[in-house]
């Protein structure tokens, strides 16, 4: 009976974060070239682009909400001609992605593609499986939405790679593309669990981190009464502990790049915020 009374106490603070976070996303909201550079707010992947092989150049059009990136000279490029992307999981399992492909109207374009992937720079392109995507001249076809990426793709400090390659030399409309024929895509999101063992609470009280995100040093706001104060990286591995004297604890403690999970006993609950360090 202690042993399960045990178990449920600590359960609820050593769970896997259930919900899915954004870990790399292309969403092109502001027209411009520069939105090929990823835009999502996670620190992981700041500098990674979209990319096109054999085809293009991209350009920006009307995509499925606001923008997207286009390209033509698709033909003849069936196992060939590609987008693709690139990104790392670190901390991250459960990684998926969706994304959005339009064929475009008069000047028809590729009908069918295929999502491939690669965990590293030497490993073999490899099929996603459920990644069959049919284009057409809309934004409701060619979607896939919170497809499963394979375990290569989880936890993975090395590049992953992902490319919609051409699986035909078929047009929408016509017999076989052209080199007018235009293919967009859009909203591409990946996302992932981190792989930690504390719980996502919310968070009661003041606890608070700033600056937040911070490059280094940081002061953790902590209200009265807090018993203890402790500090797990993205892995649940537990990096600093303390019991504080004052309401607001100043860390300078040096902490690597990523995401930190402070973790706050305060008149008997515990609570959680998640710290960034650039």
């Amino acid at each position: 009976m202690k042993k399960l009374l045990l178990l449920a106490f600590l359960l609820p603070l050593f769970l896997f974060v259930q919900a899915q976070e954004e870990i790399v996303k292309w969403t092109f909201p502001n027209n411009k070239l520069s939105d090929t550079v990823q835009n999502s707010a996670n620190t992981l992947n700041l500098s990674q682009v979209l990319r096109i092989e054999g085809a293009g150049p991209i350009v920006m059009k009307n995509g499925a909400t606001d923008f997207a990136a286009q390209a033509t000279n698709w033909d003849n490029g069936m196992d060939v001609k590609n987008w693709n992307i690139r990104f790392v999981t670190t901390g991250y399992d459960h990684v998926k992605i969706s994304s959005k492909q339009q064929a475009g109207g008069t000047n028809g374009g590729p009908k069918d593609f295929k999502l491939q992937y690669k965990a590293g720079s030497t490993s073999t392109w490899t099929d996603v499986p459920g990644g069959t995507i049919t284009s057409a001249n809309n934004w409701t076809t060619g979607v896939i939405s919170n497809l499963d990426l394979p375990a290569d793709c989880q936890n993975q400090a090395n590049l992953v790679y992902i490319r919609w390659i051409m699986a035909s030399n078929n047009d929408i409309s016509l017999p076989a593309i052209t080199a007018a024929g235009i293919s967009k895509i859009d909203d591409i999101i990946v996302t992932g669990m981190l792989m930690t063992g504390l719980a996502d609470q919310k968070t009661t009280g003041k606890l608070s981190t700033f600056p937040n995100p911070s490059t280094s040093s940081f002061s953790i706001t902590i209200g009265k009464e807090t018993a203890q104060i402790e500090i797990y990286n993205s892995n649940g591995q537990l990096v600093y502990k303390t019991i504080p004297e004052n309401e607001i604890l100043s860390l300078d403690k040096p902490l690597p790049a990523g995401l930190y999970f402070i973790k706050a006993t305060q008149n008997g609950k515990v609570n959680l915020v998640k710290h960034i360090v650039k």
